[in-house]
């Protein structure tokens, strides 16, 4: 972690239980909380305290255990470039399950991991969606190869110094590298998944006017059933079509060439 030229104990204090609780993704006690960032229940009680008076935690059906409420995502959507992808991007997401019928999710970059933050179910009866909030490693998804492969400069040295910091090897990135040349020749991803056997993950990047590097990746979890409209061979070209719509209501103009 960078050294920082100024400390401030008590938002650091604050971020760490939050993170804390993003991290476990299961509710925690007190007693919990302060094992899990070594520091004494007292101080992590007095910060819980103003952190559920504010709205970021929340108690549970069992009132000694904590998570987070939805009032960090509620904050980040209030960002006018997310509202933007999301206003963009669900009625085509919404099209695009019914033209497919398949699910559909949005994600974008958060450190070395891909985040969920839209998603459409499935018209059919079966299908393979995330919940939103759903993170995993950038080198381990569809969704993260896309948004590495159309990273612009400054993105991807971020996004290497993530990876690095976060334990990735020499040999794993020079893979996702690897990856990503056929990735942008393409201008999608077609790939079996990682997390459920039977899916094939298809990703394709969206752009903004402010951006030079993708700022979401648009992705369906393709499951083959008997009322699927279109063939995992049809797809890749769909996905990529409807990024581009996304990315054309959003104001990206392709360069003319690339």
């Amino acid at each position: 972690m960078t050294e920082l030229p100024y400390k401030a104990p008590a938002l650091e204090k604050g971020l760490d239980i939050l993170e804390c609780l993003a991290t476990v993704r299961v509710p925690q006690s007190i007693s919990d909380i302060a094992r899990n960032l070594g520091r004494s229940r007292s101080e992590i009680y007095r910060m819980v305290v103003v952190l559920e008076a504010r709205g970021y935690v929340e108690r549970t059906d069992d009132p000694e255990k904590l998570q987070l409420s939805n009032r960090l995502f509620e904050i980040g959507m209030r960002s006018p470039p997310k509202m933007n992808l999301h206003e963009a991007a669900l009625p085509e997401m919404s099209a695009l399950a019914s033209r497919m019928m398949q699910s559909i999710q949005l994600a974008v970059i958060s450190s070395d991991q891909i985040v969920v933050i839209a998603r459409t179910e499935s018209p059919d009866d079966v299908g393979f969606s995330v919940r939103l909030g759903h993170r995993r490693s950038i080198m381990k998804s569809a969704s993260g190869l896309v948004l590495f492969a159309f990273a612009s400069p400054a993105q991807k040295t971020k996004i290497l110094a993530d990876l690095k910091a976060g334990g990735a090897s020499a040999a794993e990135i020079d893979s996702l590298e690897g990856q990503c040349e056929q990735v942008r020749e393409t201008g999608h991803v077609c790939m079996p998944s990682r997390m459920v056997d039977g899916v094939t993950d298809i990703g394709a990047p969206i752009f903004d006017s402010a951006s030079s590097g993708a700022v979401a990746s648009l992705t369906v979890p393709f499951v083959v059933t008997r009322r699927a409209a279109v063939t995992v061979e049809d797809a890749p070209g769909l996905v990529a079509e409807a990024a581009g719509r996304v990315s054309a209501a959003l104001g990206h103009v392709p360069i003319q060439g690339a």
